[in-house]
C-alpha cells in the first residue's frame, strides 16, 4: 500500500530502494545516479531529486515513485521502515533509422543504427552509412562507428572510441575532394565521487587523422597529410531531461594540439569555448528559450583547410553549406520553442542565428556578423532515445537567400 509517511508522528527510515519496469536497465546504474540510500531518513526533496536524476539519463519515457510500508515491525517506538519504489517506463533502445537530410535542393540519405543502453549499463553505439549526394560530379559519403563506455567497471571514468571515413567537396578555392580517415580514443572522468553523469568533468584523448586533398580544379597541387592530435576538455553539465523538453545548462573548453614532436605532419593549436542554456518558464514549463554561444580559434590551417566553417543546418541556417570559413569563429544561436495546445510532442520554433568566421582573432571586433532567421517544427519521438524530428526554414539575410532543412536531432 502507499505510505504517506509525513502523516505519522514517528520518523521514517528507508528500508529498501527498488525499481519497477527496468526490464533492460541494471539497478547498479540507477543506484549510482540517485541521492538516497538504505538507512537514510526519508526526505521527499532528495527522493524527488533522485527521480529527476534517473529521468536525466534519457533512457525513460516517465519516472515516478511511491513509498510503501514494509511488513517488518518498527525498529523502536520512534522509527518506521519504508521502501522507496521507482516506477520506470523504458524507451526502446535499438533503432535502425533510414537517415534522411534535406538541405534545400540537396538530399542526403543513408542508414544509421542507434543502440542505447547496451547491456543495461548505458553504453552507446552508433553506426552510420551515409550518401551525401554528388557535388561537381564527385560522390560524397560518410561512414562512422562510435562507441561510448561510461563509468568503466562502476568507476568515475569514461571511454569513447570513434572511427570515421568520409569525403567532402570543398569549393572555397577551386574544387578539392577532401578524403578523411579518423581514428580517435577519449578518456574522461566525472569529478563527483559517485560517478553521476553530471557536474564537472575533465578529459583528454588522442586522434589520428589522415587527409587526401585531391585538387580537381584549381592552382593548388594535390597533397596527402596526416596529423596526430592530442585533445583536452573540461566542462560542466547540469541538463535535466523532462517529458517533453529540457532545462539547465552546460559549458566547457576544448583544446586540440598537433605537432611534429608527436609524429604529426601538421602543426596547429585549436581552442574551443562553448556555452549552452535551456531555459524553462515557470508559468509555461513546456516552452523553452535555448541559447548557444561558441567561440573557436586556431593558429593555423588544419590538414590544408580552414579550422572552422559556418553555414549548415547545425550552425548558421539560411546559408549554403560551409558558406563562411576561417581560423576564428564566433556563433550564437537563439531558439524559442512552444508546444501545440493539444499535442505537446509537437513544438513550434522561432530562431535567430548570428555568426561569422575570420582570418584572425582580432577581426572579431572589426568585421560584421551574418544573420539568419527562421521558423521550424519539432516532433519529439518519446519512445526512442534522443530522437526528435526537425524541420527548419531559414533565411540568410547577408545573402538574401533561404534554405529548408530536415533532420532527426535537435540543433544543440
Amino acid at each position: 500500500m502507499l505510505c504517506c509517511w509525513s502523516l505519522f508522528s514517528v520518523a521514517a527510515t528507508i528500508n529498501e530502494i527498488r525499481y519497477e519496469g527496468n526490464d533492460v536497465t541494471q539497478a547498479s546504474l540507477l543506484n549510482r545516479e540517485i541521492y538516497i540510500k538504505k538507512g537514510d531518513v526519508v526526505d521527499d526533496v532528495l527522493i524527488e531529486k533522485s527521480r529527476q536524476a534517473i529521468m536525466d539519463l534519457g533512457l525513460f519515457r516517465t519516472v515516478s515513485f511511491y513509498l510503501k510500508n514494509t511488513q517488518a515491525e518498527r525498529v523502536n517506538d520512534e522509527e518506521m521502515l519504508v521502501d522507496v519504489l521507482f516506477v520506470l517506463e523504458e524507451k526502446y533502445f535499438i533503432i535502425v533509422l533510414p537517415r534522411l537530410k534535406i538541405d534545400d535542393n540537396e538530399i542526403y540519405y543513408g542508414l544509421q543504427l542507434n543502440w542505447d543502453n547496451v547491456a543495461g549499463i548505458n553504453h552507446r553505439m552508433r553506426v552510420l552509412f551515409q550518401n551525401r549526394g554528388v557535388s561537381d560530379g564527385i560522390q560524397e559519403t560518410r561512414n562512422l562507428f562510435r562507441y561510448s563506455y561510461p563509468n568503466v567497471n562502476g568507476s568515475t571514468y569514461n571511454i569513447g572510441v570513434h572511427v570515421e571515413e568520409s569525403n567532402r567537396v570543398d569549393e572555397t578555392e577551386g574544387v578539392i575532394n577532401r578524403q578523411d580517415e579518423i581514428y580517435g580514443l577519449t578518456l574522461s572522468r566525472w569529478l563527483n565521487s559517485q560517478g553521476r553523469n553530471r557536474g564537472w568533468f575533465v578529459g583528454g584523448g588522442v586522434t589520428y587523422q589522415y587527409r587526401d586533398n585531391d585538387v580537381i580544379v584549381g592552382a593548388e597541387l594535390s597533397d596527402k597529410i596526416d596529423a596526430v592530435i592530442m585533445g583536452f576538455e573540461t566542462g560542466y553539465v547540469s541538463v535535466s531531461d523532462y517529458e517533453y523538453n529540457r532545462g539547465g545548462k552546460s559549458y566547457g573548453y576544448k583544446l586540440d594540439w598537433s605537432h611534429e614532436s608527436i609524429g604529426s605532419e601538421d602543426f596547429f593549436v585549436r581552442h574551443y569555448l562553448y556555452y549552452k542554456s535551456y531555459y524553462r518558464f515557470y508559468d509555461y514549463p513546456l516552452s523553452n528559450l535555448n541559447v548557444q554561444t561558441v567561440l573557436g580559434h586556431a593558429n593555423n590551417y588544419i590538414l590544408g583547410a580552414s579550422a572552422f566553417t559556418l553555414g549548415s543546418r547545425n550552425d548558421l541556417r539560411g546559408y549554403e553549406n560551409d558558406r563562411f570559413s576561417g581560423n576564428t569563429m564566433l556563433l550564437t544561436n537563439v531558439e524559442y520553442m512552444f508546444p501545440h495546445d493539444e499535442y505537446p510532442i509537437i513544438r513550434y520554433v522561432g530562431f535567430v542565428d548570428i555568426g561569422n568566421t575570420y582570418d584572425r582573432l582580432s577581426d572579431v571586433f572589426h568585421k560584421p556578423l551574418n544573420l539568419g532567421v527562421g521558423v521550424g517544427l519539432r516532433w519529439k519521438i518519446r519512445a526512442f532515445v534522443n530522437l526528435d524530428l526537425r524541420a527548419d526554414f531559414g533565411y540568410g539575410i547577408t545573402d538574401s537567400d533561404y534554405k529548408f532543412t530536415f533532420g532527426t536531432r535537435n540543433m544543440f
